[in-house]
């Protein structure tokens, strides 16, 4: 297997846009389009043009020897983006409905339910396995190549959220020394979609 940063001149930008969209389903159907097909197409754009939390410059992916893609890593340093970025980008992606749902309800997700990302930190944004190549060993892959990433780009504190339901990856992040430091569960606003914010300090 390879950990590849993405180049959108070879790799197949609609694969690795399906594999974002499938991290968070609920989010990006109500934020991102009317349907799936929506959706995916603009994280594409998102992604292929860069400078947002979704650009290309923030994307690995995994490959067999064949050049399968068998999974993505999106994450960055805390310094790396910002919302105003993200902003621009999202304007001239998104419909301009959209893109008002976005600002609102996104900003809120943002700050409601996902990690608060300091400059030195570096965020898990979504992580995705192919699901024909899961059970091989690729998520913990991911994991370890992430915490080297981390370490290159001089970092302190790994990030990642999970979902409160979801016992089984909050199980694997602790295994590989992942803490809770922090509930999110804002009821009156996103009831059933609270958060786990977990830490992993970088040696």
């Amino acid at each position: 297997m390879k950990f590849l940063k993405l180049d959108i001149n070879k790799h197949d930008l609609n694969k690795v846009s399906e594999l974002i969209y499938e991290t968070e389903l609920t989010v990006f159907k109500q934020l991102l389009g009317k349907n799936e097909s929506e959706a995916v197409q603009n994280i594409k754009k998102l992604v292929k043009s860069g400078n947002n939390s979704f650009g290309h410059e923030h994307i690995h992916v995994v490959v067999d020897d064949d050049e399968n893609m068998l999974g993505i890593l999106v994450s960055f340093c805390g310094r790396e983006t910002s919302l105003w970025n993200d902003f621009k980008e999202y304007s001239k992606v998104l419909r301009f409905y959209n893109f008002l749902k976005y600002a609102v309800k996104g900003t809120l997700i943002s700050e409601l339910l996902t990690a608060s990302v300091g400059k030195n930190d570096y965020y898990l944004s979504n992580i995705a396995v192919d699901p024909q190549f899961r059970g091989q060993g690729i998520g913990t892959y991911i994991l370890e190549s992430a915490f080297k990433a981390a370490e290159k780009k001089g970092c302190k504190r790994v990030l990642l959220d999970v979902t409160l339901n979801n016992e089984g990856a909050r199980r694997l992040y602790e295994r590989f020394g992942f803490k809770v430091y922090s509930k999110k569960d804002p009821k009156l606003i996103f009831k059933g979609k609270g958060t786990l914010n977990m830490e992993h300090f970088v040696d």
